[in-house]
């Protein structure tokens, strides 16, 4: 036989139904990640050719590669966040706040303690420029244009001058030409991209018309 417990609306018709938290409740914590597998590639590539130039490893480039990973994630809820407009997102003012928290703790760590102060002081510079330009086109809902792909390609091919001026210490020239190389090769494979993008659409287009 079944047996309902007093507390049952069967039962018990005064008692109050028993309510389980909802799923949007708890997902203020929850923590955000970005899902552009292919910045992560962009970024790591990057950030190993820098490097690569500087020939070898310390314990402030794995900071500075922290500090980048935070950085890149600190852009998603931000704009996550632009893109409600007047509404605010407790979860992405966190995790906006908290990535970009510790990547500007580190990145001020590194720029105290590191000799290429001019050279750490110009990328930072140059990354929040870059951060700028992307926040307001994403207000005027642009994200997607050509020009904010590429400029935040560029931005985050800044990672290879990162990597060579903390693990090296020093400003050297080779290594603003390996960020240009890295910046146009991505930014080549996206206008790639995009090209094909438009070509398939042109065809499906005409393929309709035709028929």
């Amino acid at each position: 036989l079944l047996t309902l417990p007093p507390s049952s609306p069967v039962l018990n018709p005064m008692a109050s139904p028993t309510l389980s938290p909802t799923p949007r409740t708890q997902r203020w914590y929850r923590p955000t990640v970005s899902l552009e597998h292919g910045v992560y590639v962009m970024l790591l590539v990057s950030f190993l050719t820098g490097v690569v130039a500087a020939q070898r490893w310390t314990w402030a480039t794995s900071l500075a590669l922290l500090c980048a990973l935070c950085a890149f994630q600190a852009e998603h809820p931000l704009v996550l966040q632009v893109k409600q407009r007047s509404s605010w997102k407790p979860r992405f003012l966190l995790w906006a706040g908290l990535y970009g928290g510790v990547a500007g703790a580190i990145a001020l760590w590194l720029l105290q303690h590191n000799p290429a102060k001019l050279l750490l002081l110009l990328l930072y510079v140059a990354v929040a420029i870059a951060l700028s330009i992307d926040v307001a086109l994403v207000w005027r809902r642009q994200q997607k244009a050509i020009a904010n792909e590429l400029i935040t390609f560029f931005a985050v091919c800044l990672a290879a001058p990162l990597a060579y001026a903390t693990t090296a210490g020093e400003m050297s020239w080779r290594v603003l030409a390996l960020w240009m190389m890295n910046g146009l090769v991505f930014d080549s494979l996206a206008v790639k991209k995009l090209e094909t993008h438009v070509w398939a659409g042109s065809a499906v287009r005409l393929d309709f018309s035709l028929n």
